[in-house]
């Protein structure tokens, strides 16, 4: 049998095994806890440019995006960390009073716990392709979720059906997860959109959003 770097099967197997590295590289850089907005920022990077069919190595751009990314995407992650917990809290509170106040408050505690997640999913794909402060970055997440809710709820979705199948089913769905879970999933995420034109066309990005595009630029040897 003739050996074909080229063939369709080698280049599936090169493909998987990068995609199994990148998934163990962005669990490790998530451990700290606090890297978990930069490991999410250097996981879109390199996702979205091998959706773009864009090339180059994966752990070199992974690690320097995760750089370049570091401040602002581990301040967001803080920030929506304190948010989340600060909204929990205080849903499970109002929830234990059993009043009409209580119930109200509740709700209202849970409507922004939503909106937050919904705006956590676009911070990071954001920070990764466009260059803003973290304030108008978190803005324009806000904004893209709440004017896109069907793009949002099928996100919301995909990343539902993920977490359920891996967390809640067998062992080997877990070991998934491990290898494949979170780089694979992100990929099929970016993918649909890029077929069609462009992740920011697919999306809709209105122009008021003034940023530009970042390009990681290749290191020497790439």
């Amino acid at each position: 049998m003739k050996f074909n770097p080229d063939s369709p099967f080698f280049q599936f197997m090169n493909s998987l095994a990068a995609f199994i590295g990148l998934n163990v590289i962005f669990l490790i850089t998530c451990l700290p806890i606090f890297t978990i907005g930069p490991a999410l920022t250097a996981l879109y990077t390199v996702t979205l440019k091998e959706a773009r069919k864009e090339g180059g190595y994966i752990f070199s751009t992974y690690f320097k995006a995760f750089k370049e990314n570091f401040r602002q995407s581990a301040a967001a992650f803080l920030i929506q960390l304190v948010l989340a917990l600060v909204f929990l809290f205080n849903a499970h509170f109002w929830g234990e009073q059993n009043t009409v106040l209580g119930n109200a408050l509740m709700f209202v505690m849970t409507a922004l716990l939503v909106v937050l997640a919904l705006t956590f999913m676009y911070c990071y794909p954001l920070m990764a392709r466009f260059d803003n402060t973290l304030t108008q970055s978190m803005k324009n997440a806000f904004f893209v979720a709440i004017t896109h809710p069907k793009f949002t709820l099928g996100l919301a979705g995909i990343l539902a059906v993920y977490l359920f199948f891996c967390f809640g089913f067998s062992d080997f769905a877990k070991v998934f997860m491990i290898l494949l879970g979170f780089s694979l999933s992100f990929y099929n995420m970016l993918l649909p959109p890029q077929n069609k034109a462009s992740w920011q066309n697919a999306v809709g990005f209105p122009a008021y959003y003034k940023k530009t595009e970042k390009t990681l630029t290749k290191q020497k040897g790439e």
